[in-house]
This record gives structure tokens, sequence and C-alpha cells, in this order.
């Protein structure tokens, strides 16, 4: 596997970033670490079976919070694997019975990413199937755990029910898992870790290898080489955060990628602002102003944007009569301190009013 991406100046920028907080992030105190993953760990499982449409309600998460479901495997071998639609009618469950084991697992899985992270680049497939296998506990039939799916799927527009795209036939998988491993044990070591994490996760999405619970474990595994690579190893931060207020650019983002022939620069730069806006606000938590406090000036212009409004860095810079690299790191300043936010797919150039 040979990934296809140009690395434009904006996600150059997102890659500095997400080394500059994974550093701030290192040196933060252990047990103040330890404490903020606690969190991120439920609003990672939350928000993550939620991008995938599962009907997991905060209720039905305190619940799980305070009394785990019983372990016991829900499915009988033998049952046909279609994915969570099917998840969903097991054994006559209510559905929130079923989303509390799928809550369940994802705590799990989370759980279990730190001592994964050890065989990521030495045993992908394996590290995968082990993922794959702490989703899934009692949700699909354990015979599908882990094994390539012989099924066709497709990704839906949660919203309308569209076809956003339609994953490889099953026969390529295989052989597609397999370059993915060889990738992974050699040539990705030379990327940077924003792009490593970031092409494991689109490759997943984009190809659905196994029957279900596809989205869950691409998100997943780029926290595993996160937490691998010393970035986040204790999961900190919650990119999901930022893709649950657009689920549908989210994977629209990889039809977009297939349209583009695997062109992944624009995904990486998706990815990126996740993954850069999940770290900083750790980081901001733990050690607030260590990132870089907005000036006066640069709160007064935000006060001035309407809700719903969106500024340029050549505006910005315009506006306040400062060079595009004082503007740059103004605004930036200003998305860390929640005033604004990256407005997706302008390439790093566009901002947002943060209560739109």
């Amino acid at each position: 596997m040979r990934p296809r991406l140009a690395y434009g100046d904006h996600l150059v920028a997102l890659v500095a970033a997400s080394e500059a907080a994974g550093v701030r992030l290192a040196h933060a105190e252990v047990g103040a670490r330890d404490a903020l993953a606690a969190g991120a760990r439920r609003e990672s499982a939350l928000l993550s079976a939620q991008l995938d449409g599962s009907p997991l309600t905060e209720a039905t998460a305190a619940a799980v919070d305070a009394s785990p479901p019983p372990a016991a495997p829900l499915l009988r071998r033998g049952r046909p694997a279609a994915g969570w639609a099917a998840a969903l009618k097991i054994e006559g469950m209510a559905t929130q019975e079923v989303a509390a084991v799928e809550y369940a697992n994802l705590l799990a899985c989370f759980d279990a990413e730190a001592a994964l992270a050890d065989e990521i680049f030495s045993d992908p497939l394996e590290t995968l199937a082990a993922l794959h296998g702490h989703i899934c506990h009692g949700l699909v039939d354990p015979d599908v755990v882990g094994r390539p799916r012989l099924t066709a799927q497709a990704v839906h527009d949660g919203a309308q029910g569209s076809v956003l795209y339609r994953a490889p036939d099953p026969g390529v998988i295989p052989a597609l898992l397999d370059g993915l491993a060889s990738w992974l044990r050699g040539p990705s070591a030379a990327l940077a870790t924003l792009v490593v994490a970031g092409v494991l996760h689109e490759r997943i999405l984009e190809w659905q290898p196994y029957e279900a619970a596809n989205g869950r474990l691409a998100r997943a595994a780029a926290r595993v080489v996160l937490r691998a690579r010393g970035m986040d190893p204790d999961g900190c931060a919650v990119p999901e955060l930022w893709f649950v207020a657009d689920p549908t650019a989210y994977y629209g983002e990889v039809a977009a990628t297939m349209h583009r022939r695997g062109e992944l620069g624009p995904w990486l730069e998706r990815w990126g602002e996740a993954l850069v806006d999940g770290l900083e606000r750790a980081v901001e938590t733990l050690a607030p102003g260590s990132c870089g406090a907005p000036s006066a000036r640069a709160l007064d212009t935000a006060a001035t944007l309407a809700a719903g409004a969106t500024i340029t860095i050549a505006e910005y810079a315009a506006l306040v009569d400062v060079a595009h690299d004082r503007a740059l790191r103004d605004l930036h300043a200003l998305v860390r301190a929640g005033r604004l936010r990256r407005d997706p797919g302008s390439r790093g150039l566009r901002f947002r009013h943060a209560t739109a």
C-alpha cells in the first residue's frame, strides 16, 4: 500500500501543531492526565457510538457507568452477520439494552488500547482483530469477529438514508489488509504520527473490512497509533467531538477521497483539525494558557462577529492591521479559547463563530 497525499501548507501546520501539543501533554502531571483520560474515555465512547448511528443516550451511558451490563454473549453462534441493524434486534432486546452493551464494549476497548499499542506496528492485523473483538463482544456472531467481511457493504447518510459510498468488493479485502499491515510494519515509520493515524483511520472507513463496527474500529485504531507513538499515550484527546458536529461530512470526506482516487490530503486536513482540536483542548484543560492565550485585540475582534459569521486569515489581518503570521496565531488562539472554530474544508483559511 502506498498512500497518496500532498503536503499542503495547512497539513504541514497541523502536523506541527499536533506534535507541539503532544509534547505539552507529555509534560503534564501524570495524575492530572489520568483524571482527564477518565473523562475522555467516557466521552469518546459515547460520541463514537453516536457517530455510527447508535441510539445510545446520555441516560443509558450513565446507567452503564453506575452498573455495567452483563458480559454474557447475546448472540448465538451461526446467526447471520448483518452489522448493527441486526444487532438492534438481538434476542428481542430493547434498543437501549443493546446500546448499553455497545457503550460498555467501547469502554472495554479503550481500556485495552494501552497494551495493544505495543503491537500495532509489529502485529497490525492481530491488533485490529483484538480491538474488533472488544467492540463487537456479544453483538455479532463470534465467528466473524476479526475476519475479513464476506458481504457487500455501503455507508449511508444517517439523516437521509442515501448511499455515501460503497466499500470495495469483499474478495479484495484480504489483500488490502495485508498491504495495510506491510505499510504499518515498515514505510509508516517515516511519516508523522498525525499522518499515520489518519491514513489508518481513513482506510478502515473506506474499506469497511469487517462485517460490523468499522467506524468504531477506525477511531479506536487511530487512537492506538497516537498512544503507540507517544502523542497521546493516555487517550486524553477526543477528536470525535469535532466529527460528531457533522457526521455526514465526516463520512462524506471518505467518499471524496475515493473520488479523488485515493488522494488523502484533504481527508488528513479534516482529521488533523479534529486531532489538534482534541489535543489542544486536553492541554488547555491541564494547563490553561500553555498553548497561548488570545490577545485583547483578538478577543475584541471575535466579540464583533455575529453568531454564524466567518472570518478569513486575510480578512482578520486587514481588519486589525497585522501580518499574515500574526493573524494566524491570533485566530488559532481564539480557537483554543473556544471563541472560534476552524471551518471544515476551508484548508485552514476560514474560521467561524463558535456558537454557530
